[in-house]
């Protein structure tokens, strides 16, 4: 089984993200299952959301407290106490951050000695599509290609997603290209 734990604040479209990335793995002939837990339910509140997929039935239930990637919308969240993103995941285990800073200023500033994928997703969003709020799909989208997820895969669990949260064709037509 694979673990993937989704950090963000409302808003960052964290649900989202984990959503496709539980899609994504259905569309590949993969069990999965999607689990989100919000603190106090408010836009900017940290949160943070779950997905695991396996080939056989999946009996594990609630919060993944070691993740196998850590998904980082925000990478003030690195320094909350309350929030913890990095917490139990292996030292071998996959770090993928939407930040301005390099993957090397990352490791600095975390000390994780595995993979760390940095890069300003935030930026490319709004260069995209034109919303920060995209951010959610583009580390979904490269979420699910590090795992091995066949890109029209992604592009369906997107493309189901967004159409599930109302977005309308042209704006799900402009995610498609992160």
């Amino acid at each position: 089984m694979i673990r993937v734990r989704f950090h963000g604040r409302g808003g960052q479209g964290m649900k989202t993200a984990s959503r496709i990335v539980g899609s994504s793995a259905l569309q590949s002939g993969f069990i999965a299952q999607d689990s989100q837990v919000y603190g106090a339910e408010r836009r900017g509140a940290p949160m943070a959301a779950y997905t695991r997929f396996a080939k056989t039935e999946i009996f594990e239930r609630g919060v993944i407290p070691a993740p196998d990637v850590v998904v980082v919308a925000d990478d003030t969240l690195l320094d909350d106490a309350a929030v913890l993103p990095l917490a139990g995941l292996a030292p071998d285990g996959t770090l993928l951050i939407a930040t301005m800073h390099s993957a090397d200023e990352v490791r600095r500033h975390t000390g994780h000695p595995g993979p760390i994928v940095a890069r300003d997703f935030v930026a490319l969003a709004l260069e995209q599509v034109g919303s920060a709020a995209a951010v959610s799909v583009a580390l979904a989208s490269l979420a699910s290609a590090m795992l091995g997820f066949a890109e029209g895969a992604v592009a369906e669990a997107v493309r189901r997603e967004l159409e599930a949260v109302g977005l309308s064709g042209p704006a799900i037509q402009a995610s498609l290209r992160l």
